[in-house]
């Protein structure tokens, strides 16, 4: 599945690293915007409340081994780069992401907890990870897709194939960028807004610089 990395021109070095490197860095779940992130209500029929408890206990613990990274299953959204991208002046990241791994998938909207029913739950690691793959549903513009990992970074099965600059990126910057798009051979579009929402316009590879800094040499 595609899916999109937001990150502003303050944060270019993060999108650079994602672009060079091929990898997605994941955050601690308790750092991320939503302060009710991975809070969680749970009902039982046990009459031993101990039993359930311990369940408990165990989704807790389960929870605190994984970080998460936050993608967006669209560029298009005006509120994705306003929030998430500088407001026009950072880049959306296009990724290749497997459509089976367990520890990827698209965010179910829920109310400001996550429940959980103990019963139902055998296992507390599935818990946890529904738990985790939930979100209140008032963020589901985002339509945001997740990965669970261990580690702080996840190694992407693909390399960078598309980026998407902001039409408010500076312009030296944007040079920077198509350069290191050209020679890594990833395809940089960058926004356009229309009537019918945002377009990603082509963006011709970047050929070679000119001793009088005249970077408008293209292939």
């Amino acid at each position: 599945m595609k899916a999109y990395k937001f990150r502003s021109s303050a944060q270019i070095g993060f999108a650079f690293d994602i672009i060079i490197n091929n990898r997605l860095y994941c955050s601690e779940w308790n750092n991320l915007n939503d302060p009710m992130e991975g809070a969680f209500i749970n009902s039982h029929n046990l009459k031993e409340t101990s039993i359930a408890a311990a369940k408990v206990t165990g989704i807790i613990t389960a929870k605190r081994k994984y970080k998460i990274c936050s993608l967006s299953g669209t560029y298009d959204c005006h509120l994705l780069w306003a929030h998430y991208a500088g407001g026009f002046d950072g880049v959306a990241i296009e990724v290749e992401l497997p459509d089976n791994d367990k520890n990827i998938k698209k965010v179910d909207s829920r109310g400001v907890f996550a429940f959980v029913n103990i019963d139902q739950h055998t296992y507390e690691e599935d818990a946890a990870k529904s738990i985790l793959f939930s979100k209140y549903k008032e963020w589901e513009y985002e339509k945001e897709i997740r990965i669970l990992s261990e580690k702080p970074f996840y190694k992407l099965p693909k390399p960078v194939s598309r980026v998407i600059a902001g039409h408010r990126m500076d312009k030296a910057l944007f040079d920077v960028l198509n350069i290191v798009c050209t020679n890594l051979g990833i395809t940089l579009n960058r926004v356009g807004i229309g009537d019918t929402g945002i377009d990603a316009d082509y963006v011709k590879p970047y050929e070679s610089l000119s001793r009088t800094g005249d970077v408008t040499k293209f292939k």
